[in-house]
């Protein structure tokens, strides 16, 4: 029997874990089997085992590495192409705004709904729990870092504030396009980021 390259090998379990993301973000995490994985990866049930012991790890490695199955690029490297250091603080907020909303396409449909899966599962899992703790602190550090950078004597309650407020009002949205697998329309769209805005310049009064 010819040797799998480490190569195929990590491909055949990227291909498994992308296959096993689409079926959660749209069966959801306990309707979707073992069974399910391996028929819409076309894979036989034995071999399946041979990278993953079960489910739930497949859904833990998709916990731990989320982000390399975006299909756009990393959200630090697409701030570090829009920012700059001269802009104003509202000016590198909206940025933010804009990007993760750039995000928001169909092809990461299946990404934005597997969030949801996470967060109800991390009720019931604390592993997973401590997991989502984590890598909600490092979002909520990317918006309170260019508070801090930009607005140095900024109260540091009101930046920790500000960060929760606008990661809520994200996944308020996320929530809708999850729901609805669209956007909402771009003249509300529109206004709600007039409305971000506002709230930005608000932020530099402080």
């Amino acid at each position: 029997m010819p040797k799998i390259s480490d190569e195929k090998k990590k491909q055949r379990q990227t291909d498994i874990l992308k296959t096993a993301l689409k079926l959660f973000s749209q069966k959801g995490y306990y309707a979707t089997s073992i069974d399910d994985i391996t028929r819409e990866a076309g894979i036989s049930k034995g071999l399946i085992y041979n990278y993953f012991k079960s489910k739930e790890e497949i859904f833990f490695e998709l916990a731990e590495h989320w982000n390399e199955f975006m299909n756009n690029p990393s959200f630090e490297d697409a701030l570090n192409r829009v920012i700059s250091e001269d802009m104003s603080l509202s000016e590198k907020l909206i940025c933010v705004w804009d990007e993760t909303v750039n995000q928001w396409t169909a092809e990461n449909l299946d990404f934005a709904g597997i969030k949801f899966e996470f967060w109800l599962e991390s009720s019931k899992n604390e592993a997973l729990r401590e997991k989502m703790k984590e890598k909600a602190k490092n979002s909520l550090s990317i918006v309170e870092e260019i508070i801090y950078k930009t607005k140095p004597d900024i109260e540091p309650g009101i930046a920790a504030a500000f960060s929760r407020l606008w990661w809520s009002q994200i996944d308020g949205l996320v929530a809708y396009f999850v729901s609805y697998h669209i956007l909402p329309p771009p003249d509300e769209m529109a206004q709600i980021r007039k409305i971000i805005l506002h709230q930005c310049k608000y932020l530099e009064l402080q």
